[in-house]
């Protein structure tokens, strides 16, 4: 299946390709990135595989959403993902960036542009998002976005906070947002 592209002020964020494991593998290799993620370890290079193999496959063909490879316009790099999973058949809004890339508000503009894509271009009603308690810029990212708290569960087998977002209540802005349908 053909995947779209979206293209932000900053960011291009397309499909994964097999040329971005060094740069994924790179980004999951630091702690302070995989602080949060499942049991906080760093995965192993077999492991980045399995996840870009995921991350290009996964989803996109049988759903028409996955995770989209964010890319740093201004310099060509591979910055993380963000895009969506399911969560107990609820689409989940999941992101993660490389640690040069945080405090910019990248991670705001690539999930603002894939809830906008989510609920204009697909029509979905709902999109969650969690994370773990403790990690404040996340949970600062889904506040921004208009997302409301819904509590704290196990999900992944790890506590975390819940939070929705409903079609209806999605505010966006402005900010320049373009799908290409390509790839």
């Amino acid at each position: 299946m053909t995947s779209p592209q979206i293209e932000t002020a900053r960011l291009l964020m397309r499909r994964f390709r097999d040329e971005d494991l060094d740069d994924l593998a790179r980004i999951f290799g630091d702690p302070e990135v995989t602080r949060f993620l499942q049991d906080g370890t760093t995965p192993t290079k077999e492991e980045c595989v399995t996840h870009l193999n995921n991350f290009k496959n996964r989803y996109w063909d049988e759903y028409g959403f996955g995770r989209w490879a964010l890319i740093d316009k201004s310099g060509g790099a591979l910055v993380g993902y963000c895009g969506l999973r399911l969560l107990e058949g609820t689409p989940e809004l999941a992101y993660v960036l490389a640690k040069s890339a945080w405090g910019k508000g990248l991670a705001t503009e690539a999930a603002r542009a894939c809830l906008r894509y989510a609920f204009e271009h697909l029509g979905l009603e709902r999109v969650v998002a969690v994370t773990r308690p403790l990690n404040a810029a996340s949970r600062r990212v889904m506040d921004r976005l208009g997302m409301t708290f819904e509590g704290e569960r196990d999900f992944y087998g790890y506590d975390c906070v819940l939070f929705s977002l409903d079609r209806e209540d999605f505010k966006h802005d402005n900010a320049p947002f373009r799908v290409v349908n390509s790839e």
